[in-house]
């Protein structure tokens, strides 16, 4: 009897760097029981924290956004915050609009604390947004595709993939325990490290980097995701594709 799939959620964080558009990778600490030494996008499974988060959308919307009857608030919520935790970058606005800053080491260091409570789930992601006056990131966060762990995988999640540009003002930083590494990579360089044998990619992330790979910016992926209206991609039997809104990169 197959596994019933976790939901579970994803970001993928770009910047523009000097040879292009640049992704953010994190390496999976060895002993994970979900891919293990695997790069991959910050993201984690949904967890009953992950409501009640201030959000310019509403749960309405966020689900028809994926096709759900409810619940796509928490997608949403759970991809930040895993993206928080996981590599230390906040996706959420201050009160006046502006994109969360960490440069000033106050700042800095109190967001580091925040993370450290919530990975131990002494606080929530609701918490550190009303103890702030945060909101977190609305139609700056892309849907991007929705993938499920085929039924032959001891362990399977039913994953929804965001996208979204990094705020200028923070680092990543991975959290030295899930994740153990870090590093910004365009989609070509990450593409040849796995063929080369040095980088470990699933399926769901090598599939992701060559949809990005003819995209010039970060800006030119939002523009892009942005034009799609409605389904725009068909799911691939037995490759866990459910539906993507990237180009197919054959065409």
């Amino acid at each position: 009897m197959a596994v019933q799939p976790r939901p579970a959620a994803t970001v993928i964080l770009l910047r523009n760097g000097q040879t292009g558009v640049e992704v953010l990778l994190l390496k999976r600490n060895a002993r994970t029981r979900f891919g293990p030494g695997a790069f991959v996008f910050p993201g984690g499974a949904v967890d009953a924290t992950d409501q009640g988060v201030p959000c310019p959308l509403d749960d309405a919307t966020a689900s028809a956004e994926l096709g759900v009857s409810g619940g796509g608030l928490a997608y949403r919520h759970a991809a930040i915050r895993e993206c928080f935790e996981e590599a230390g970058i906040l996706l959420a606005h201050r009160a006046d609009g502006t994109p969360l800053d960490f440069r000033q080491p106050a700042v800095r260091q109190r967001f580091t604390d925040y993370r450290e409570a919530l990975r131990r789930q002494e606080v929530s992601l609701r918490d550190v947004c009303e103890r702030e006056s945060l909101t977190v990131f609305g139609n700056q966060m892309l849907y991007a595709s929705h993938w499920v762990t085929p039924a032959y995988a001891p362990k399977r999640f039913d994953t929804r993939f965001f996208l979204a540009i990094t705020p200028p003002g923070q680092q990543a930083r991975c959290c030295g325990e899930e994740t153990v590494e870090q590093c910004w990579v365009t989609p070509d360089a990450a593409l040849a490290a796995r063929a080369g044998g040095t980088m470990d990619l699933m399926t769901p992330t090598w599939d992701t980097l060559e949809r990005l790979r003819p995209f010039p910016s970060a800006e030119d992926v939002v523009t892009e995701l942005r034009a799609v209206d409605g389904n725009a991609g068909s799911g691939i039997p037995g490759h866990g594709l459910m539906e993507q809104r990237f180009p197919d990169p054959a065409h």
